[in-house]
């Protein structure tokens, strides 16, 4: 090359000779030279560095190449700056040390990063440059396992969607008579099975609990194959008929013009579909790293649960709608940290738990959202 160079960075390792590349062409950038890297049909990153005001010294510093063509196990150390960094042999800049998750998957994945500023005055990069980070190339096997994940949370939604409908749909109807506000007395026709929970709040409360104990199962089978799947199903059936008799309420109330919204389980579904579809799509384009946010999500868990007892005491409708509110965001918080996980640190070796763990908290966000929109007028 006339005034530059170029190596090729390969150990494997795609994700770290991303990261390497890039720290690569921050030096290079800083010495006044344009550098940029570009991926090769084998996986590996090449770094192609263009003459500038500290060209000679830059081109003498260059690491040599191996005569395969690219960079073996015993690759040559990474360059000063990256050095400094805190690069070790793997070619993987650690930062805060390990960040074990525990969520309903019960998978543990060590959190590797690279400065935000990375990429910052670089000619051009093979993930797309956001907020100063720039996104980390998707594997194949990545990109299948994530197929897999979202096709399991699929098939669960279809199954929940179904149980909740046969619930409502199926099994004949009685009077129900309506109790307080200003249509006190006022008769209307109620599915058997949300009649016998109306009735008998106890059933609400056991299918609540046999809601939870399913939940805790299959994350403990998530690993145990077909199994897991099974489990999976039944988490979300549970789910369907756990929902069923609030989503009843709902569409009763809006029947006489007592809600917020004239549809409230079609705008609450709309809104949750959007924030999912919104923060995947967010996490997608800028594979940005949220485990930060764990510590906090975890203390606005306690707070939120403490807050739906105390709605049991103070029968406040404006206390329910903030508890509602702050339930929303924080499961909305729970979907972008859980989400980056899947996209950045999950192991790849526990679809069924990933996808639980988004189900459970897309079951959360519909209902407080479907809470909210239900909020009287009166």
């Amino acid at each position: 090359m006339s005034g530059g160079f170029e190596f090729v960075v390969s150990t494997g390792n795609r994700d770290a000779d991303w990261q390497t590349a890039s720290t690569y062409v921050q030096q290079y950038s800083s010495s006044g030279m344009r550098a940029e890297v570009k991926p090769l049909p084998d996986g590996s990153f090449q770094v192609v560095v263009n003459g500038g005001s500290g060209g000679a010294q830059a081109a003498s510093q260059a690491p040599a190449q191996p005569a395969g063509g690219g960079w073996g196990p015993s690759a040559a150390a990474p360059p000063p700056a990256a050095q400094a960094a805190g690069w070790g042999s793997s070619g993987a800049q650690q930062r805060g040390g390990v960040d074990p998750f525990a969520g309903p998957g019960g998978a543990a994945a060590a959190t590797a990063g690279y400065g935000a500023g990375a990429m910052a005055g670089t000619g051009g990069s093979p993930g797309a440059i956001l907020g100063g980070e720039a996104a980390l190339p998707l594997g194949l096997e990545r990109v299948k396992y994530l197929r897999k994940v979202y096709g399991l949370l699929s098939g669960a939604m279809l199954v929940a969607i179904a149980a909740g409908y046969a619930c409502l749909s199926f099994g004949g109807t009685e009077p129900w008579v309506w109790a307080g506000g200003k249509h006190a007395g006022q008769e209307v026709l109620v599915p058997k099975v949300v009649s016998m929970m109306f009735e008998n709040p106890a059933l609400m409360w056991i299918a609540f609990g046999a809601l939870v104990a399913a939940t805790f199962v299959a994350s403990w089978v998530s690993k145990v194959r077909y199994v897991n799947v099974a489990a999976l199903f039944l988490v979300a059936a549970i789910m369907g008929l756990d929902l069923a008799p609030m989503i009843f309420f709902a569409q009763a109330k809006a029947g006489i013009g007592a809600t917020l919204t004239t549809a409230p389980v079609r705008d609450a579904g709309i809104m949750t579909a959007l924030v999912f579809v919104g923060i995947t799509g967010y996490v997608f384009v800028t594979r940005k790293d949220f485990s930060y946010l764990k510590a906090m999500l975890n203390i606005g868990f306690w707070v939120i649960l403490g807050g739906c007892l105390l709605t049991f005491v103070f029968h406040s409708e404006v206390f329910a709608l903030a508890i509602a509110t702050g339930g929303a965001l924080l499961s909305a918080g729970f979907i972008l940290y859980v989400t980056s996980y899947i996209f950045r640190n999950s192991k790849m070796d526990d679809a069924v738990g990933d996808a639980l763990a988004l189900l459970v908290q897309l079951r959360n966000l519909f209902m407080f959202l479907l809470r909210i929109f239900m909020s009287g007028r009166d």
